[in-house]
């Protein structure tokens, strides 16, 4: 969980001491655009780190928005995990030859032991046993936890903090020079 701290409280307090509805409706707004580039930096942040599209980490993750009533915001990453197909793959399409896959960038593919593709789910699957059966899907890892990595949790906290000040003291210069 990433906490983010806002700084100019007292001076919105003394700003606002005459029309004290002006200051939690200011806060929102500061609060829902530093939640909205916290997902933008999850979104770079992971892309950075994992070999996987745009749209796939951004679909994953919510953001349940602060109001003048509730003054937090919550950007939460969920889901299944996700088929090895969306990563780095080959071969792309069925055949004989060894399946070899890289979830991370940076890396190299790695032969997924008695892989192969089945096209009509769109997904890597290797044999458990000697059999034909049963077979298993071969998956990466989840949105929520390539987010929950460290180092991305960092980044991620550190831009939003950034972006809350930088929003406060512009929504506070609107406010009181208006535009």
């Amino acid at each position: 969980m990433i906490e983010l701290k806002l700084h100019h409280v007292e001076e919105l307090e003394k700003l606002f001491a005459k029309t004290p509805k002006e200051a939690p409706i200011i806060m929102a707004r500061a609060i829902n655009r530093s939640a909205v580039t916290a997902r933008a930096t999850a979104s770079q942040e992971i892309r950075a780190k994992y070999i996987i599209r745009a749209s796939d980490v951004k679909s994953a993750i919510k953001i349940n928005k602060a109001t003048s009533g509730k003054l937090s915001a919550q950007v939460s990453a969920s889901g299944p995990v996700i088929p090895l197909m969306k990563f780095d793959v080959t071969p792309k399409k069925s055949s004989d030859v060894i399946v070899r896959a890289r979830v991370k960038k940076g890396g190299s593919r790695k032969p997924v032991q008695n892989g192969f593709i089945v096209s009509a789910y769109n997904n890597v699957y290797a044999r458990t046993g000697d059999s034909r059966y049963p077979i298993k899907g071969a998956f990466g890892p989840s949105i929520a936890q390539m987010m929950g990595e460290r180092t991305i949790i960092k980044n991620i906290a550190t831009r939003s903090q950034e972006t809350l000040d930088k929003r406060m003291e512009h929504e506070m210069r609107r406010l009181i020079y208006g535009g």
